[in-house]
């Protein structure tokens, strides 16, 4: 816990309040997508936009290479306003679907969602996913070559409800459940793998049920493209089961800030720190906290999804933005990450694994700020290319 300690007061000293402030409007020289599209097929040289309308949405289909799975990626990201623009933050709602030629097939929806004036906030996750996964062991296990394949699907409902408190601090309760069927493990070395281990060799379908209570506090303008403010999340969970009917609980930390330098630029440094933890009980091995495998599924560029795993989790991640082409089109990223998982069964991080990495942007729409998002990462023995439409955090 004194790793834990260390890292969050770094964190908060290191992002004091010291540059500019945005407002994450639309800026009217800025050129989408929409505008290179529209001057292809008319005469005039840009896209007639009306800053005032509440709606926005972006559509991308592609093939890629994600985190050496080939497949397709398609994602529709709608953003809205449900009041006034100047007193009601913006909110989002995301599908991204995707398959792979490796047999992985995943239905998400992902909403962030803020009523009038603010006074609630509603985030959601819902996903259906048949899943083949490489998995690499458990804590100190943990392996450079995969250890199984793990198959399963899995239903995933997760809501959570949140009521403005005083300015930007809300508090609210969740629900959280997860449903795993038709686990199968197809193992890659001579002995018994984490999971049969762990689980004691129990394949049978699972259905995991928690409530959560939440506090958030969030200050952004545009949670889509941050360029400003401060998100923090905290969420203590009570699960009603686990293996063999044990109950369990977790402990979900999420905080992000952002410092602009420049009032006319896109120049922001973002940094992330994030700590995920289960205890009092034994979850089971799917509920177990792991790389790339937060609500967003956004930690752990560099590395394969799940790469990592254990009973506690780490992430530390910093990132600078900036604007290549002077009417924003063209942008780049750069950005580095620190994580670790622990001794299974401990809170003890003595691992610690690193990645850095760069992106490109392509500016899709300029009305809610999001860009094409296309990032590559390295870490020791590891890789990822990941892409999509809404900046990583």
């Amino acid at each position: 816990m004194k790793n834990l300690k260390s890292l969050i007061i770094l964190f908060f000293f290191f992002t004091m309040p010291f540059c500019y402030s945005q407002n994450d409007s639309i800026v009217n020289n800025k050129k989408d997508i929409l505008d290179v599209l529209y001057k292809l097929f008319h005469k005039n040289d840009s896209l007639r936009m009306n800053p005032d309308k509440k709606v926005a949405f972006s559509l991308l289909p592609v093939p890629i290479d994600a985190n050496k799975s080939a497949g397709l990626v398609v994602s529709f990201l709608t953003t809205f306003y449900l009041g006034d623009s100047n007193t009601t933050k913006m909110s989002q709602v995301v599908f991204s679907p995707y398959f792979s030629f490796t047999k992985q097939y995943v239905f998400p929806i992902q909403s962030y969602i803020y009523t009038k004036d603010n006074n609630w906030n509603f985030i959601g996750d819902y996903r259906y996913m048949i899943y083949p996964q490489p998995t690499y062991g458990l804590g100190g296990h943990n392996t450079d070559k995969k250890m199984s394949t793990l198959d399963y699907q899995q239903w995933r409902f997760y809501q959570f409800a949140t009521r403005k408190v005083i300015g930007d601090f809300r508090l609210g309760l969740g629900l959280l459940l997860d449903n795993y069927k038709n686990i199968s493990e197809q193992s890659y070395i001579d002995d018994e793998t984490d999971y049969v281990k762990y689980m004691n060799g129990d394949f049978s379908d699972e259905t995991s049920l928690g409530v959560a209570v939440q506090a958030l506090y969030d200050s952004r303008k545009n949670n889509v493209n941050p360029e400003q403010g401060l998100y923090v999340e905290a969420d203590y969970r009570i699960n009603t089961s686990g293996v063999d009917g044990e109950k369990w609980k977790s402990f979900y930390f999420d905080a992000r800030k952002y410092h602009s330098f420049s009032k006319y630029k896109h120049r922001v440094l973002a940094y992330r720190a994030f700590y995920w933890s289960t205890f009092s009980g034994k979850p089971h091995y799917l509920d177990l906290p792991s790389i790339g495998w937060d609500r967003d599924g956004k930690t752990g560029r560099g590395f394969t999804r799940n790469r990592f795993r254990s009973n506690a989790l780490i992430y530390f991640e910093t990132e600078y933005r900036t604007d290549i082409s002077k009417n924003g089109f063209w942008g780049a990223v750069f950005f580095t990450n620190l994580s670790s998982v622990s001794k299974l069964d401990t809170y003890d991080f003595k691992k610690w694994n690193p990645a850095a990495g760069a992106g490109l942007r392509i500016k899709w729409n300029k009305q809610n700020n999001s860009n094409l998002i296309l990032d590559f990462g390295v870490s020791k023995n590891d890789w990822s290319l990941r892409l999509g439409l809404a900046e990583n955090f």
